[in-house]
């Protein structure tokens, strides 16, 4: 298999693990990520599902449009916008999180910057 495959399909399995944890185990995170307040009730949920959506679209790529660098360059973009977001978030200690919070914001951020890197890497090599 292409390494842009591999990496694509990484990406796409990682975060339709991690939407489908966050929309199943919303509750336990605000605990974990010390967030209190009604109206945030529903946000790992909100991210959760839009991590699935993600995901179904970064594997439809990886199996019919892996020829297509636009669709690779904008999931790369997104990774990326993922990881600006989170630094953002821990950088300045948005949100009053807990350090349990930011610690596994920074962990997953590094995570997606590899692949995204990765799959930027890889795009001129694997498509053509």
């Amino acid at each position: 298999m292409k390494k842009l495959k591999i990496y694509l399909r990484i990406n796409s399995l990682f975060s339709l693990l991690s939407g489908i944890l966050m929309a199943e185990f919303s509750d336990k995170l605000l605990h974990l990520f010390n967030i209190q307040t009604e109206s945030n009730r529903y946000l790992f949920d909100f991210i959760g599902l839009n991590l699935i959506i993600f995901a179904l679209f970064v594997w439809y790529v990886s199996v019919k449009h892996l020829q297509s660098p636009l669709l690779v360059r904008i999931i790369s973009f997104l990774d990326f916008l993922w990881v600006l977001g989170s630094i953002i978030i821990v950088a300045f200690q948005l949100f009053n999180l807990s350090i349990s919070g930011y610690i596994t914001i920074g962990v997953v951020a590094i995570w997606i910057g590899f692949l995204a890197h990765n799959q930027l890497k890889n795009i001129n090599t694997q498509i053509h």
